[in-house]
């Protein structure tokens, strides 16, 4: 008996690792992940946690959806920033803008998203009034 049990469970072990090999899913093999649309996955994977880095996130996808932004640059770029020790979403917003400058696509603006510029525009020492 604990023969056939044994048997049994690498059977159903060899079965599972078999189907793994039976190719990935496209949003997978674009970098990204399965389950979840692009929206969430941006927004899970990169950390937004202000309004104005989710309304950044939706004008992304709103870009993709109508052709204006490949799909596989969003994807590769997010999976790259998921792998910056911190601040995905910056890292991901500023690599996306300098890939896109070859596109005839018009990006959001970073300087709406108070991403990296202080309080008293840009001048270290000085106090903004």
């Amino acid at each position: 008996m604990p023969n056939l049990f044994r048997a049994l469970a690498f059977g159903v072990l060899l079965l599972a690792q078999t189907g793994r090999g039976m190719g990935q899913q496209p949003a997978v093999a674009a970098g990204g992940v399965t389950g979840l649309d692009l929206q969430t996955q941006l927004e899970k994977g990169l950390l937004a946690r202000r309004p104005v880095e989710f309304d950044y996130i939706e004008q992304i996808v709103a870009l993709v959806d109508s052709g204006d932004l490949p799909r596989e640059m969003v994807t590769t770029t997010f999976v790259w920033a998921r792998k910056q020790p911190t601040r995905p979403l910056q890292y991901f917003q500023f690599a996306l803008a300098t890939r896109a400058r070859k596109l005839p696509v018009v990006l959001p603006d970073l300087r709406k998203q108070a991403v990296g510029i202080s309080s008293n525009g840009g001048q270290h020492g000085v106090t903004a009034p």
